[in-house]
């Protein structure tokens, strides 16, 4: 069976990537920096790579370290291709993110990427230097580009911060009073597609998330009318008013009927 190396190990992604996929190894960036000699096993073996690796999310604003946040996002992305230039690379997915659009409405893979941060820039570098390489090597690519994932082992989404302040009774920051519009897709759904993108051939750049919006605003008033209210604040910053997926192709090509809904998972984290 083929085998599928992915590339950041301590992504909340990889490790349920690593849990449903057969055949898998699992690397952090942290080991490549050290020594690339810990993929030489299989050098000479057909694979498929998945780039899980970035600056972890919960440091994503911090740049007090400029030379690791650029080594954790794009250096070891630049040392695993590198390496595997002469190998029989099967395909390649590149986990991107939905903030390559920057302020859109509906995002569709073809718009034009306006990213308005550097961890945005950053994912738009990635996907230029995976692209590049693989038009140059004759590699299959997709370019994952996910909406605002939540759901198994996660601290950093909002949707973990709503759990976290309700169990520990805090208090939850909200941004411009929680009005603006995000596309929540569960990290289950994210991983059963996936599993179909490694079997599909000439798919570019994919949208992931549900195709509907909703708001931190719109969550807060589902848990207040399941009886749970939540302490919040309120700051004012500028941020993105809303980004969904337009999904026409993520339906047409994975036969995807269905997703998690936000609701329902929130009924089973909180028991209601």
């Amino acid at each position: 069976m083929l085998l599928t190396i992915i590339i950041g190990k301590n992504s909340n992604l990889s490790n349920n990537l690593y849990k449903k996929l057969t055949n898998c190894f699992l690397v952090s960036s942290r080991e490549l920096l050290k020594s690339i000699s810990v993929l030489s096993q299989f050098k000479d073996k057909k694979i498929n790579i998945i780039f899980n690796n970035f600056q972890p999310a919960t440091e994503l604003n911090n740049i007090q370290n400029s030379t690791d946040y650029i080594q954790n996002s794009i250096l070891s992305t630049s040392i695993v291709l590198e390496y595997f230039k002469d190998s029989d690379i099967n395909k390649i997915i590149y986990t991107s993110s939905s903030s390559v659009y920057g302020n859109n409405i509906l995002c569709k893979e073809d718009d034009d990427l306006k990213p308005l941060n550097l961890h945005a820039s950053l994912k738009v570098a990635n996907e230029k230097l995976i692209e590049k390489y693989c038009d140059e090597n004759n590699v299959d690519y997709t370019i994952a580009r996910i909406f605002n994932m939540y759901g198994g082992d996660d601290k950093f989404s909002i949707v973990s911060k709503i759990i976290d302040m309700h169990l520990n009774n805090k208090e939850l920051t909200m941004v411009n009073n929680g009005n603006a519009i995000r596309d929540f897709i569960h990290i289950d759904d994210v991983v059963a597609i996936y599993e179909i993108l490694l079997g599909l051939r000439d798919i570019k750049i994919m949208n992931l998330g549900t195709g509907c919006g909703s708001s931190i605003k719109n969550i807060l008033d589902f848990l207040s009318n399941n009886g749970i209210s939540i302490k919040t604040k309120n700051i004012y910053k500028d941020e993105l008013k809303a980004s969904t997926a337009d999904t026409k192709l993520l339906l047409e090509l994975t036969q995807k009927s269905s997703f998690i809904k936000i609701e329902e998972y929130l009924k089973k984290e909180l028991n209601l």
